[in-house]
């Protein structure tokens, strides 16, 4: 973890190398896609993929930062944040219930993969006609970073991925406090309702049984709850 306001000389040297990589991966891929450069289909227009592209990184951002803000909220006492985030505290409850959790998880990560198939769709780039592209890019270039991809990686995975991530994880209830959070978490749980990802609990029995596997949960052990974990403190049973 990086305190910004500790940074040595090194720290400030790559952040300015990472800051000119963003910007620039971000004026490209926002270029291609306005302009039509990338694999989206033509009959949408430049300004509405764009429009797309953002609610994309905005739905990935929200994914990525609620799996987080849940699991660091584990480590907390509810009594420290159920009066000053009252929002958090009841989220939290909820989550921690049964295998909310791992519904969550499994509903979550359908969420994460087609944002991260769509964000693909949208921001990959191919063709390089001579009548121009934003600049001049030679065919290595073209095949190397633009059409695997991975300039929008970049924009991806810094603006929607890394960055919820942290913040999440250093104000976990400031971050489950806002407004989005909790139909975000409604959205996972009824996505895994809707039996889409169920047949992996018997794909993941199987597994456990192929390798043998013995299972580590002893729900008779005091101090533990019926999923195995000694840290959650973030379950109140009493709460409605």
């Amino acid at each position: 973890m990086v305190n910004v306001k500790e940074a040595t000389i090194p720290d400030y040297l790559r952040f300015v190398f990472s800051f000119c990589l963003l910007i620039f991966s971000g004026v490209v891929t926002c270029y291609a896609i306005y302009a039509q450069k990338t694999s989206m289909w033509k009959v949408v227009p430049g300004w509405a993929s764009l429009i797309i592209f953002i609610m994309v990184l905005f739905l990935l951002g929200v994914m990525e930062g609620l799996q987080i803000a849940l699991v660091e909220l584990k480590r907390q006492e509810p009594e420290s944040y159920k009066n000053s985030h009252p929002k958090a505290y009841r989220l939290g409850q909820y989550a921690m219930q049964g295998d909310n959790v791992e519904r969550f998880l499994m509903g979550r990560q359908v969420f994460v993969v087609c944002c991260v198939f769509f964000a693909a769709k949208l921001t990959t780039i191919h063709g390089n006609s001579e009548s121009g592209f934003l600049f001049y890019v030679p065919d290595w270039v073209q095949a190397l970073f633009l059409e695997t991809g991975l300039l929008a990686c970049v924009v991806v995975v810094i603006i929607a991925q890394l960055m919820p991530q942290i913040v999440a994880s250093l104000y976990p209830t400031q971050f489950l406090e806002l407004m989005v959070m909790r139909p975000a978490y409604w959205a996972c749980i009824g996505l895994e309702a809707s039996g889409v990802t169920h047949i992996c609990w018997v794909l993941a029995f199987l597994m456990s049984k192929m390798f043998r596997m013995k299972e580590e949960v002893n729900a008779d052990v005091v101090g533990i709850d019926r999923h195995g974990n000694k840290d959650n403190k973030g379950y109140v049973g009493d709460v409605a």
